[in-house]
């Protein structure tokens, strides 16, 4: 039997079909279905066939993008989509060969990215004004971010469900590779979230925890403009979001939480990625087991 000749609109359809039937969350399809569209947009520059994409159009894609002055992080990210979306049409037996193979995915320099210092967060924090609703909400996510170190595509798709004051505990229901679990939360993040669910009033289970002003549950886009904002208003550097799970991250590990404790919080799948995250090299493992080595404690020495 031969491979059935599919066009490049039946093949992206295909494939997205697939990445909603594994679960994917709606992020990750999002950027899938961007980086196609831009790769069938400049397909169809050259060939009104739209057939799959053979290697040497997937390279001069590439470098039409850096061309264009597009950075080298966003062209990665598309071609490592593009890559995804190929590598599916070779298992599904939709092409012979995946024509990603042997297309080199430009790299992007390593650089460690910043996290805010304490008395930044402590400004950060002051700087969202708890006297109005809003202030109150924001301030809320803010702390949530800080204490529990979940993502900004988790903390937007909170029920009221998922948080549990009596317990002390959040249940994150849609983690990365949709994985559930649960995050516990401290004296300072209960109080905020007391006092938003004080001000957001009486509503049903289902409903979105944090909700914008007029009930709507909250896009990434939307938060990542309020975190930004309240920093203009604190006189930072842009701070992120993501910035603020490193933040909870990097405090943890200095205030000796334990590492493998850390990884299920976060929610990552490797202690290895955990380590990364947070920075720690094997000079800092080393000096962490001299400090905690299990028999030299027994024996004193």
């Amino acid at each position: 039997m031969g491979i059935p000749a599919l066009t490049f609109d039946q093949a992206v359809e295909a494939f997205l079909f697939f990445c909603r039937s594994k679960g994917l969350m709606p992020r990750t399809l999002e950027t899938y279905a961007f980086a196609l569209s831009r790769l069938r947009l400049f397909l169809a520059r050259s060939s009104p066939m739209l057939a799959i994409p053979a290697r040497h159009e997937l390279r001069a894609f590439t470098a039409e993008m850096l061309e264009r002055g597009l950075s080298r992080s966003s062209v990665r990210v598309r071609m490592r989509s593009i890559r995804c979306f190929a590598n599916f049409l070779e298992r599904e037996g939709l092409v012979a060969e995946s024509p990603m193979r042997d297309v080199d995915i430009p790299k992007v320099p390593r650089s460690e990215p910043r996290v805010p210092t304490p008395e930044e967060i402590r400004k950060l924090l002051h700087a969202a004004q708890q006297t109005t609703r809003t202030g109150v909400r924001n301030y809320a996510m803010l702390v949530t971010f800080l204490d529990t170190g979940i993502r900004l595509s988790e903390l937007i798709s909170l029920d009221m469900a998922d948080v549990d004051l009596c317990a002390w505990t959040i249940r994150v229901r849609k983690g990365k590779g949709g994985k559930e679990r649960q995050v516990f939360i401290g004296r300072t993040l209960h109080r905020a979230l007391r006092r938003w669910v004080d001000v957001r009033g009486a509503t049903s289970l289902d409903a979105p925890f944090f909700i914008t002003r007029s009930g709507r549950r909250h896009d990434a886009r939307n938060v990542d403009r309020i975190v930004e904002r309240i920093a203009r208003r604190a006189d930072l550097e842009r701070v992120s979001p993501h910035a603020l799970r490193r933040s909870f991250a990097t405090a943890f590990v200095r205030n000796n939480g334990n590492l493998f404790a850390l990884q299920r919080i976060l929610g990552h799948s490797d202690v290895k990625v955990t380590q990364l995250y947070v920075g720690l090299d094997n000079a800092a493992l080393q000096d962490a087991h001299a400090k905690a080595s299990p028999v030299d404690r027994l024996l004193g020495r």
